[in-house]
């Protein structure tokens, strides 16, 4: 053989030998959902959140629709602060609420008249479960989003939010299994879906999950019933919530207000004084 072909015939064998498509390993070494959220639920940045919630409930479907945003900081495997806010409310007018795990700070645009003079804030001193949150679905929780994530009967491209081209997932779980995930989950107002409201876990939750090409969720929207606050007996009403996230990882300071702003609940007037 002579020297030129054994040079091109080497050459065959080394190119031969080199992955023909580098993007298909690094996608074998990007982490999925789970991995990318708990990196930063570990992490010290943070995540913000605006959400468009509508209720339709009796035989008119008359409606309602609230906005609300909010900051959460991340550290430890989960949310260790939020900055949440209302922008309009028909009874208080705006209102936001900075918590903490241990404590939990309230103001409103029309503060009740038993305030001290000059303190705008109330302090709350008990346990908060803070989480990141669309609908019924805890989206903070790994094990929840793992569940849900396996429900998923619909995946496509979709279009691009907080910057990046995203992926849908669509799917539907019920209430019984979240609950099972999450025992702090709700129906209604306040109640869990237990005695009266048993019948609720085998209800519905249909979602949907905008996932960016780092894995991590952009928006999600749920649909779901629940007991009818203004109704009776066996009355629901039907929400639903599409909730965006955006700045993944930024960096966050939520702080408590002054100190000098601040009341107790034990330093509120009473109607005697």
């Amino acid at each position: 053989m002579s020297m030129g072909r054994w040079t091109m015939g080497l050459a065959l064998v080394l190119a031969a030998s080199v992955p023909a498509v580098v993007p298909h390993a690094e996608a074998a070494i990007r982490p999925g959902p789970i991995t990318a959220l708990k990196q930063q639920l570990n992490g010290h940045g943070g995540v913000r959140y605006s959400s468009v919630v509508r209720t339709v409930w009796g035989p008119k479907k008359e409606h309602v629709t609230s906005r609300s945003r909010a900051v959460h900081k991340f550290g430890g495997g989960k949310v260790v602060a939020t900055d949440f806010s209302l922008p309009k409310a028909s009874y208080s007018g705006a209102s936001r609420s900075i918590a903490f795990p241990d404590r939990s700070y309230s103001w409103e645009q029309k503060p009740l008249d038993r305030l001290p003079a000059g303190k705008s804030w109330i302090l709350d001193t008990k346990k908060n479960d803070l989480y990141l949150w669309c609908g019924k679905i805890r989206l903070s929780n790994p094990t929840t989003l793992r569940h849900v994530l396996a429900t998923t009967a619909v995946k496509r491209p979709a279009g691009v939010y907080d910057g990046t081209r995203t992926t849908l997932y669509e799917g539907s779980t019920t209430i019984g299994q979240l609950y099972k995930l999450d025992p702090n989950l709700w129906v209604g107002m306040f109640e869990k879906p237990t005695g009266k409201y048993a019948s609720y876990r085998k209800l519905p939750v249909k979602w949907r999950l905008w996932l960016g090409s780092d894995q991590l969720v952009r928006r999600c929207q749920t649909r779901y019933d629940e007991p009818d606050p203004l109704g009776q007996g066996d009355d629901r009403s039907l929400t639903i919530d599409d909730a965006r996230f955006s700045g993944w990882g930024d960096a966050v300071d939520i702080k408590p207000p002054p100190a000098e702003k601040v009341a107790t609940r034990d330093e509120l007037v009473s109607d005697d004084d």
